[in-house]
């Protein structure tokens, strides 16, 4: 049976300026979007209490996602979330797709396809950063590592504030990290070691390992394996892990992103 929920978009304060400023009203509309975008890992985050519901919470320890973001999530937006018993997911505004994608459990059927960089030991960011084009992109170059501390309390706002997240496993003693956390943790490496922006998620291959839990540090290791250009936009494409600094490893995550978003509002 499938599981259907109704949310309305919500975002803290879309008018503000954001770290990446496509979250923000004023830059997305200049670039011709007409709000600021809600972020694609928290639209993801929105669906996981749903794949739960249908999967169960091995899911969380060793199951996968496969997601391509199809249109602007904007504040306000009222959205369906359909997750059905085979594994298909859909996040739709007014019957039209914002994301499309398959969730299941044990190794995703692409696991072997992702990679993962011999470069594990984290580095600090250059300074000043270089900046990402697609003269400096680095295909096929493992990217410095990054270390992440993530508090309790620091995760446990995430659920609460940015994903109002109902599960207790997210809260409490020992809190869950979220998948919504984990899935944006390769766009912050990749900004460990270039400068860009704004940019817009565009594709994430999600494969869960082991459990992982707040109050620690984790280590985001990754390479770039791809780059291209697409309706003027430019893409990049990294695989990443996230471990620690035992060599457990947490996820393995293939994100695609825009990383110089085309400006046709101009034209």
């Amino acid at each position: 049976m499938a599981v259907v929920e109704a949310l309305t978009a919500f975002m803290e304060d879309p008018d503000a300026l954001k770290p990446n400023p496509i979250h923000s009203t004023s830059v997305a509309q200049d670039y011709g979007y007409r709000a600021a975008l809600v972020g694609g890992v928290t639209v993801y985050g929105w669906t996981v209490a749903p794949v739960v519901d249908v999967l169960g919470d091995t899911w969380l320890d060793t199951g996968w996602a496969e997601l391509a973001f199809k249109r602007p999530v904007y504040p306000g937006d009222d959205l369906e979330i359909r997750v059905s018993d085979d594994g298909q997911l859909r996040v739709t505004r007014d019957g039209e797709p914002c994301v499309t994608g398959q969730v299941g459990l044990g190794d995703a059927p692409w696991r072997d396809e992702l990679t993962e960089s011999g470069r594990t030991a984290p580095e600090p960011s250059p300074d000043p950063l270089p900046p990402l084009n697609p003269v400096t992109v680095p295909v096929g170059e493992d990217l410095a590592a990054r270390r992440v501390p993530l508090s309790e309390e620091e995760s446990i706002a995430l659920c609460r504030d940015r994903q109002r997240e109902r599960m207790a496993c997210f809260y409490g003693e020992k809190p869950r990290v979220h998948p919504s956390w984990i899935a944006g943790q390769p766009i912050h490496w990749l900004h460990h070691s270039y400068a860009f922006g704004p940019s817009i998620h565009a594709r994430s291959r999600i494969q869960h390992l082991a459990p992982a839990y707040a109050g620690g540090d984790f280590v985001v290791t990754g390479r770039c394996t791809r780059a291209f250009e697409q309706r003027e936009h430019q893409y990049i494409e990294c695989d990443t892990a996230l471990r620690d600094d035992t060599g457990t490893r947490y996820a393995l995550v293939r994100h695609t992103s825009v990383y110089q978003v085309a400006n046709k509002r101009g034209r």
